[in-house]
């Protein structure tokens, strides 16, 4: 690969600055949507957001195709890599006028995150990393918290859109059993950024999707945590643990049997 990590987490810290910058500047659009339904919103300004990342992104790395949150129905061709847009995470929240979400940008090489970025621009937060750098909020070095109790851990978790059978909840029940304390805040990346800063101990969902782990995923990696993928399904679905590393252990043994029983 003729690109440095370096310059990857240069063009994904831009890609996603700019992606976050655009939704800012049309903040007072917040109603446009092209779909609501029970637990999702298709806004307008997820495609445009999208399209200014997609320009930034081929603009200085043309070499590589893109998998976006907006167009993952679109095959992708093969490549030594790939680029992966989560344009508003947590959109639900923005269109409630929630300043929680962020925009998040990384690239993969065989699975693995090489570069990614995260930016909360409601929150002033941008958080970076590569695989040769270390990770930083706003320019500084992050690390996660050394909590090995569970009842002394924050524990960030979110519900799977597509659950029907209750599941979820019982993964909840679980985690609330064990925690200090559960939040629910729907933006996963900015959650798992959350963990990686030492802010909380864990962040579970039984089902999220690619572009909302790929950047924060190496953030809370190379700040010392642990990201495990429980289950993985099809459409680039997954049930996914991550944690400070200590806590770890302690919390796959509450979760794992209930994947088993419905």
């Amino acid at each position: 690969m003729k690109y440095t990590p370096a310059a990857l987490l240069a063009i994904a810290s831009l890609a996603a600055r700019r992606a976050g910058e655009h939704v800012i500047a049309n903040l007072d659009r917040r109603d446009e949507t092209d779909s609501l339904s029970r637990h999702d919103v298709k806004h307008r300004l997820d495609v445009e957001s999208q399209e200014v990342a997609t320009a930034t992104i081929l603009a200085a790395c043309p070499d590589y195709p893109i998998l976006g949150e907006e167009t993952c129905d679109t095959p992708l061709p093969d490549a030594p890599a790939q680029w992966v847009i989560d344009p508003i995470d947590g959109t639900v929240n923005f269109f409630h006028g929630l300043p929680w979400w962020c925009s998040s940008v990384a690239i993969q090489a065989n699975g693995r995150s090489l570069a990614g970025a995260v930016y909360a621009p409601q929150l002033g937060l941008l958080f970076e990393a590569s695989i040769d750098t270390p990770a930083l909020c706003n320019g500084i070095p992050i690390t996660v918290s050394h909590i090995a109790d569970p009842s002394l851990a924050l524990i960030h978790t979110g519900a799977d859109k597509s659950d029907v059978s209750g599941r979820s909840f019982k993964f909840m029940r679980a985690i609330g059993a064990i925690a200090q304390r559960m939040r629910i805040t729907g933006a996963a990346a900015l959650d798992i950024c959350m963990v990686a800063a030492g802010n909380a101990e864990a962040y579970f969902e039984p089902g999220i999707y690619l572009w909302d782990i790929a950047a924060a995923r190496l953030i809370l990696e190379r700040a010392g945590g642990k990201c495990e993928i429980l289950r993985s399904y099809e459409n680039y679905r997954m049930a996914v643990l991550t944690t400070n590393a200590v806590i770890h252990d302690r919390i796959k043994e509450e979760l794992d049997p209930l994947f088993d029983h419905p």
